[in-house]
């Protein structure tokens, strides 16, 4: 699920739409790192 913060439905839906094509632009550099990501957070 995908957690974006938008006030309507419409946003959610945009704004989900814009990470479907930012992910097709990347193509198979395209990874999802996974708990790994929030590591940087832990310092």
């Amino acid at each position: 699920q995908i957690k974006t913060g938008s006030l309507s439905r419409s946003d959610r839906v945009a704004k989900y739409n814009r990470l479907l094509v930012i992910e097709e632009e990347l193509g198979s550099a395209a990874t999802y790192p996974g708990k790994a990501a929030f590591n940087v957070f832990r310092d």
